[in-house]
């Protein structure tokens, strides 16, 4: 199958960032020219935080790896979520940190739980700094970050979980996802039995999801009428109804578990609107996330309808901020972005400078 690089180009295209045939797929939130973190003194008034949380295509690898060498907070922090996994935490961890990892960073068994690690990490850092977010908005893997962090579930439930839900991801079809650069409208008459909308990030990105032979066929048809395409870093169809499977054996664990309301505002990443009481105790709403898409933008527009916010990256890269400039409401200076890691070009060793300055920013002191 040909490369994104070689697609017609749609007049609104999904960058690839100077990628040549054959190299990496790319993220599914992929999109605009990476921006540092402002330095304090050019900050402001303050915004009232609002932490969003990456989820699967964020990955890459060493993320995170140098803040956990150099800020003990952090490092306390994540090895609590290593933790609350038990053994799969010590595996998972070791494999994080070694030159050479057993498994690579986009297999699901890593992608997933080290997503979910890093985000809780960074942000329950952030509020034993003192920050009080203002709402929270969670992209796949992310909500349940979020949902832990607000008190939906104990560390050690979301964990179990997340646990869970990789487990049962072994059995399920070989697929993958990409992300294609027009709106949900017009893709769907080329989508073919077995391939879904796995999420919806900004107006002219949507991706899509599903097992590898009738995905390629998507991804052949659309290429024929024009509309051009990269691949996302995922070895498992997110967010498709492929994985209804991982749904189905979720639910009597979740039925099992304590769930309570959310202390911090959250908006779903599912439903597009604030997670309501009933939601967030509800089995099932948990249970689908495997199989619902990612309404991210149109979430990211029920937040900052809300009020200015600065929309900060809790996890890594710059994804979900990158994705955020493209609001009217950024683009107009009512609300910034802010990412804690930096880019991930600029590597694990600047990591705690990058988030130093962040917290700066937040009006927070380093630990």
């Amino acid at each position: 199958m040909p490369t994104p690089d070689t697609r017609t180009a749609d007049r609104e295209s999904v960058p690839t960032g100077g990628r040549q045939p054959g190299d990496e797929p790319v993220s599914p939130v992929e999109q605009l020219p990476r921006e540092e973190p402002r330095a304090p003194d050019d900050a402001p008034g303050a915004l009232p935080p609002a932490l969003l949380m990456p989820g699967q295509g964020a990955q890459y690898q060493g993320m995170g790896t140098g803040l956990y060498r150099d800020l003990p907070a952090f490092t306390a922090a994540v090895d609590e979520v290593f933790r609350a996994m038990g053994t799969a935490g010590d595996e998972l961890r070791s494999d994080w940190l070694a030159a050479g990892p057993r498994l690579p960073i986009h297999h699901f068994r890593r992608s997933q739980p080290l997503l979910f690690a890093l985000d809780h990490a960074l942000g329950r850092v952030l509020m034993d700094r003192g920050l009080e977010p203002a709402v929270m908005l969670g992209h796949s893997v992310g909500e349940m970050a979020a949902a832990a962090l607000a008190g939906v579930f104990d560390l050690g439930d979301a964990a179990r979980i997340v646990c869970h839900r990789i487990g049962r991801l072994d059995s399920a079809p070989a697929g993958g996802m990409a992300a294609v650069a027009a709106t949900r409208a017009e893709i769907e008459p080329y989508l073919r039995p077995g391939v879904d909308i796995g999420a919806v990030n900004a107006p002219r990105q949507t991706v899509i999801a599903g097992a590898d032979e009738p995905l390629g066929e998507t991804l052949d048809a659309l290429r024929e009428v024009g509309f051009r395409w990269a691949r996302v870093q995922s070895v498992a169809p997110f967010h498709s109804t492929v994985l209804q499977p991982v749904v189905d054996a979720a639910r009597p664990l979740l039925a099992a578990l304590p769930a309570r309301a959310p202390r911090i505002t959250m908006v779903s990443g599912y439903t597009a609107e604030r997670l309501t009481d009933a939601e967030a105790v509800d089995p099932s709403y948990w249970a689908r996330h495997p199989v619902d898409p990612v309404l991210f933008w149109p979430a990211l527009e029920t937040l900052v309808a809300d009020g200015p916010r600065l929309l900060v990256e809790c996890g890594p890269g710059q994804g979900l901020t990158t994705l955020a400039r493209q609001l009217r409401d950024v683009r107009s200076g009512r609300c910034e972005v802010l990412s804690l890691l930096g880019p991930p070009a600029s590597g694990p060793d600047r990591e705690a400078e990058h988030f130093t300055t962040a917290l700066a920013r937040l009006g927070l002191t380093a630990p």
